[in-house]
């Protein structure tokens, strides 16, 4: 997966979880130990993913804004 940062498999480098957004998500660094934060590099996807750091995706969704995307953290990431 191409992603702004680099790719899927750095981004879980550390054992994080890895949040793919279309738009910007801030959370507040309080998970930053746990998760990396990436956006698609290109504009025209719309899908949320939440990766598990072991690669499996954890949750996704075409249409989440911020709320489903933080009850989605909560559950998965904590």
């Amino acid at each position: 997966m191409a992603l702004e940062g680099g790719r899927l498999h750095e981004a879980l480098r550390g054992g994080r979880f890895a949040l793919i957004i279309p738009e910007p998500y801030d959370d507040g660094g309080a998970r930053g130990q746990r998760l990396a934060v990436e956006r698609w590099a290109s504009g025209a996807r719309r899908t949320t993913v939440l990766v598990r750091p072991d690669g499996y995706v954890a949750w996704a969704s075409d249409s989440a804004g911020p709320a489903e995307i933080e009850t989605a953290l909560a559950a998965h990431v904590g």
